[in-house]
């Protein structure tokens, strides 16, 4: 997921409200800049609850960093082809809906995706990308379904070598968790915001959150404007993390099934009612394309996407019409 975080707040300082009852806290957790936006009667309660919400966040990187040695995913990692792994609840929370929304996409999804995660992560850091052979080699470790959960509530990754990465999925859970928090304190008006996967309740005033999506090819402009109210919005995109080489452009989500950047969107934006599905769903429709991302969008009930083709053509779904404007 791309960050939004300034782009959002630009927005959000525009509505009309009191801007004295409007409260934001930043705090740096998974990776990127996370923000809470929240309407409340005074400063002292706002902050209490912020900081609640940002222990939940942290709580949640505890198990779901790949690079904490006592967190879960760590320990799946590696154990892979030795044995199963005790893990929390929540993990295999996350790892169910993972596998999920991978059956949906037909694999276009997967968070098995971790070995090429690593040797796409050193291109990009090089400059250059890694030849055919290389990431051939690596496709023989990604296959959702080589990942199993027992009744007990144990996870093993069948081959050893094998990795998940929860990039594409656990900052939507995080967000989940913290706005439940933030809910569970008496806050209605909210908004959570990690690196673009964002979740908001209530209101501003008497107006919807507005948000705005980046246009994937002007990094300070605008491309559209969205009114969310309890609602999630997660975006994916390849005007972030890419690298260019020989006049190609190699952006950081890639297909599962080939192990080479996907290039048929430049952007896609997907709002569902929880952070979780949104995120995962923006990277699955990203790595699908335009047409058949659309169409898993309008299989699925309280989906919506608005997606940006390679050449720049915008496709909204009708749910979004009456609540997204496109900037000129």
């Amino acid at each position: 997921m791309q960050w939004l975080g300034l782009l959002f707040t630009l927005l959000v300082l525009t509505q009309p409200a009191r801007s004295s009852d409007v409260y934001k806290y930043h705090q740096v957790s998974m990776g990127t800049t996370v923000e809470i936006t929240l309407v409340a009667p005074e400063e002292e309660e706002a902050r209490r609850a912020a900081m609640q919400a940002f222990q939940e966040i942290k709580r949640i990187e505890q198990l779901m960093s790949p690079k904490i040695t006592s967190g879960d995913v760590y320990r799946i990692n590696q154990s892979a082809g030795a044995g199963w792994v005790n893990v929390s609840p929540e993990t295999i929370e996350v790892i169910q809906k993972a596998k999920e929304i991978s059956t949906l996409s037909e694999g276009a999804f997967d968070i098995t995706v971790a070995p090429l995660t690593r040797i796409w992560r050193g291109a990009r850091e090089k400059g250059f990308p890694p030849s055919v052979e290389e990431v051939a080699k690596l496709l023989e470790l990604v296959n959702f379904r080589e990942m199993l959960i027992s009744p007990e509530g144990k996870v093993l990754l069948r081959k050893k070598g094998m990795a998940v990465d929860f990039g594409g999925i656990a900052k939507g859970y995080a967000v989940d968790k913290a706005f439940e928090i933030l809910r569970s304190l008496g806050h209605e008006n909210i908004i959570v915001n990690a690196g673009g996967d964002l979740r908001a309740g209530g209101k501003r005033g008497d107006q919807p959150w507005t948000i705005g999506i980046q246009h994937p090819r002007q990094p300070d402009g605008i491309m559209a404007k969205i009114s969310l109210s309890d609602s999630a919005m997660a975006t994916s995109g390849n005007y972030q993390k890419f690298f260019m080489y020989q006049g190609r452009r190699y952006g950081h989500i890639f297909n599962p099934s080939d192990g080479f950047p996907t290039e048929s969107s430049q952007s896609v934006s997907v709002t569902h009612k929880n952070s979780m599905t949104a995120d995962a769903l923006a990277t699955a429709v990203f790595v699908m394309g335009p047409e058949k991302g659309y169409a898993l969008c309008q299989k699925m009930d309280g989906v919506n996407c608005f997606i940006v083709d390679r050449d720049g053509r915008v496709i909204v779904s009708p749910g979004l019409k009456d609540c997204l404007t496109l900037n000129p």
